[in-house]
């Protein structure tokens, strides 16, 4: 990348940095660059101040001018391609921030920095304790006047928010009282009045902030608009798919999943449905094994096999490692999830996290279920979360050189990377039995649904009667897919990442596979970094004019 570039794309991500430090150094924010100078601020929680996220919204608007105008000052396809990437980085906070203006109804946003902040002061590596101490009790310290902001800004609140952030709270409760009684670092007698001090006082502001959730009245959830949608999809996502042809892949691929499901279906049991079959697949694993046993034994299956036939490279269990999911996030993150490192410190892994229990007032059958299901779908879990999936595209993401595709991610290539990394389970015959090409599909299934829906909904093609069919088609019941569906809504664009990602990876896979290669062909994808696909398309383009005129 050239000099002028990096002198715009530099202060950028340090404003980012100083701005929002929490937000930087968690994937929990999608809409946030990973601005690796976050680590120097593990002592500051992100301001959200009324006055503060408007000065920041100014200066991002500048920002996006300044990469704008860079653009005609720009022929090589290289520095192009940053300088979109930066300005759909911008396009993405100013969604969030100033349209969609989720720091004014969303209260969960609140609790998740405040709390991700203070997990990140507690296990971030540290140079020495002195500096450990310090952060820990600033951010501690500063959860009080976090919270306060939220209650000063929230105008209004849907009900799913409300709902989550009510949950969240009584977690989150929890979560500073497993702080005070774990504490077995050297300092910890130094220490223990003012982290009783410092936890006393963001405990109190939890019971202020829930005071102010109950005493609320919350609003309905609602469709959001078109134009939030359409913004995210063609000024984050960089998509150049029209919403109709989006929709129009959802709808194929659902047709295509369910007759697969079909034959699957007649081949395994006639007499049954596959919702029936699914539901009565118990790998003789479940009772042999408890579920971290399980997963851990996966993920080296799936190192060894992947590395094996070049898909993956580098020493990825060493970089990764499991953790029941924390208190504080167990009502707002699935059962299996993926939480990568930040820094490039060796010191700092990165986390599957699993939930094997669900929260106390979860009745036994409940978690039955849950159990079931991570013990059903361990494989598939495994590879999304895992390897070949998230864990591996961030691993090779955070090792590029160069330092904007470093810091930025994309929704639409993540989610899409590692829908795409499920099929290899099967196109590499990792799985080979007709029960769990079942299960592939079904999910495969969930995923077209959430696709249709996330499009459908605000743009028309589909009524909410419609949406419900589909999620119980799929084996939800009408309370929790009437839940999904409102839960999708407070997030656009993000449910169809999934599998439009996936389809652009595959059609890109269908153009060059046979010219490059499997083995390059990932190799080529991944290296160029999280880049909108139609530019991915020039890149590879470009590669094989490079080829050629060096022959």
């Amino acid at each position: 990348m050239s000099d002028p570039i990096i002198k715009l794309a530099e202060p950028y991500f340090d404003f980012m940095a100083q701005r929002f430090p929490v937000m930087c150094a968690s994937d929990e924010f999608h809409f946030i660059p990973r601005a690796q100078n976050a680590k120097h601020y593990y002592d500051r929680l992100d301001n959200l101040e009324a006055d503060a996220i408007s000065e920041t919204i100014t200066r991002l608007q500048h920002f996006q001018k300044e990469f704008y105008q860079q653009t005609h000052r720009e022929t090589d396809l290289e520095n192009l391609i940053d300088l979109q990437m930066l300005m759909a980085s911008v396009a993405g906070v100013l969604i969030a921030l100033d349209k969609n203006r989720i720091w004014r109804s969303n209260p969960l946003f609140y609790l998740k920095i405040a709390f991700i902040g203070l997990d990140h002061a507690l296990s971030k590596p540290a140079s020495d304790s002195k500096e450990h101490t310090h952060r820990v009790l600033s951010r501690l310290c500063a959860v009080p006047g976090l919270l306060h902001q939220g209650i000063k800004n929230i105008s209004r609140m849907p009900e799913t928010f409300f709902r989550a952030a009510v949950e969240m709270v009584n977690d989150c409760r929890q979560y500073l009282h497993e702080i005070l009684t774990s504490r077995t670092d050297p300092d910890s007698r130094n220490l223990s009045g003012r982290m009783t001090d410092g936890i006393e006082n963001a405990g109190v502001a939890l019971d202020q902030f829930k005071a102010f959730l109950l005493a609320a009245t919350p609003i309905p959830d609602r469709r959001l608009g078109v134009q939030s949608f359409e913004s995210s999809l063609k000024e984050h996502f960089l998509s150049i798919r029209d919403v109709d042809e989006i929709f129009q892949i959802a709808v194929e691929e659902w047709h295509h999943d369910l007759e697969q499901l079909q034959k699957l279906r007649l081949k395994i049991d006639p007499e049954k449905s596959w919702q029936e079959l699914y539901h009565a697949f118990h790998p003789s694993d479940i009772e042999k094994m408890d579920t971290f046993s399980l997963y851990r034994r996966e993920i080296d299956n799936m190192i060894n096999f992947f590395g094996r036939h070049g898909v993956v490279t580098g020493d990825l269990n060493a970089s990764l490692e499991f953790s029941e999911t924390p208190t504080y996030l167990k009502s707002v993150r699935s059962a299996a999830s993926f939480s990568a490192a930040f820094s490039d410190d060796d010191r700092e892994k990165s986390i599957f996290y699993i939930t094997p229990n669900l929260s106390r007032k979860t009745d036994k059958i409940s978690e039955s279920r849950l159990k079931h299901r991570l013990h059903r779908e361990y494989k598939f879990l495994t590879a999304h979360e895992t390897v070949p999936g998230h864990h591996f595209l961030d691993t090779v993401r955070r090792r590029l050189d160069n330092p904007i595709r470093r810091q930025i991610e994309s929704p639409l290539f993540y989610e899409g990377w590692a829908f795409y990394a499920e099929t290899l389970l099967t196109d590499f015959q990792y799985v080979n039995h007709p029960i769990e090409f079942l299960v592939d599909y079904k999910r495969r299934l969930w995923r077209s649904a959430r696709c249709q829906i996330d499009v459908g909904l605000p743009s028309g093609f589909l009524n909410h009667e419609k949406a419900v069919t589909l999620l119980s088609t799929i084996g939800f019941s009408e309370t929790e897919a009437i839940r999904q569906i409102n839960r999708f809504q407070l997030n656009p664009g993000y449910q169809l990442c999934y599998s439009l990602g996936h389809y652009e990876i595959k059609q890109l896979k269908k153009g060059y596979e046979s010219r490059m290669g499997t083995e390059q062909f990932h190799k080529n994808l991944l290296n160029g970094g999280e880049l909108p696909f139609h530019l991915i398309e020039k890149r590879f383009k470009a590669l094989e004019n490079a080829r050629k005129e060096s022959k």
